[in-house]
């Protein structure tokens, strides 16, 4: 999940992480889109 430094910064892969914690809609393989990830995780709950 984290990648390396940069900047004295860790690298994480956002993707990963979340798919790992149990967000099985993204892909660990794929980068992370913020915008899109918010807005389906607020639909979801609105639905629910």
């Amino acid at each position: 999940m984290v990648i390396g430094l940069r900047d004295g910064w860790l690298i994480i892969k956002w993707s990963q992480l979340f798919h790992n914690i149990g967000f099985s809609q993204v892909d660990p393989e794929k980068p992370v889109t913020w915008s899109e990830f918010v807005i389906d995780s607020l639909e979801k709950d609105l639905q629910q």
